[in-house]
């Protein structure tokens, strides 16, 4: 497995080398130029079936070559990667009921691609009838603990200024000589009791 997240992380990385050429000598469609490393991707993500991995690469290639007529790339593995990623996010989406809740659909796709859920491949290429949305809840993990309201007890905040403003006043009055209790010193004070 840590030679696939290798691998992956390979073709995260990599811009592509110059496009392939193909027997005619014209430059390989934006595709031909992808294909390869979308499935090395796919393979690392734990996508190992090969007939999943060919529905999966023709979901991902309609997408990618929409996206290739949409406007020109700088790199087009990066854009395929992209593709491959918006592809999962759409079906943990749909498979979960999952609306604009980015947190839950981080968790899911930590649960699906750390390999806790068997047989979501098969569902995400389209191959399983069979749902995996409470395997994959059951092995999602909470991003944070649930909320435990508590009562606090009201404590002052003493701001660091204010403190030592009052040691530096303090050592002022010392060093002229009024001392607090010295009410004879201090106008502030009252006489004493």
């Amino acid at each position: 497995m840590e030679s696939g997240i290798a691998a992956a992380t390979l073709a995260m990385g990599q811009i592509a080398d110059a496009a392939p050429v193909d027997e005619s000598g014209q430059s390989a469609a934006p595709w031909e130029q992808v294909a390869g490393r979308v499935a090395d991707y796919l393979r690392a993500l734990g996508v190992t079936d090969p007939l999943h991995l060919e529905r999966l690469g023709l979901r991902i290639r309609e997408r990618f070559e929409a996206r290739v007529g949409r406007a020109k790339l700088e790199d087009p593995v990066e854009a395929a990667i992209e593709v491959t990623y918006a592809l999962l996010d759409r079906w943990l989406s749909a498979e979960l009921g999952i609306v604009g809740d980015r947190d839950a659909l981080f968790t899911a796709r930590a649960a699906v691609l750390s390999g806790a859920v068997p047989g979501w491949a098969a569902r995400f290429a389209g191959v399983s009838e069979e749902s995996c949305a409470a395997a994959i809840h059951a092995a999602g993990v909470q991003p944070r603990p649930p909320d435990a309201p508590l009562t606090m007890v009201p404590n002052t905040i003493e701001l660091f200024w204010r403190r030592v403003g009052r040691a530096i006043a303090a050592g002022l009055r010392r060093l002229i000589g009024l001392l607090p209790g010295d009410a004879a010193a201090d106008p502030h004070q009252g006489p004493p009791r």
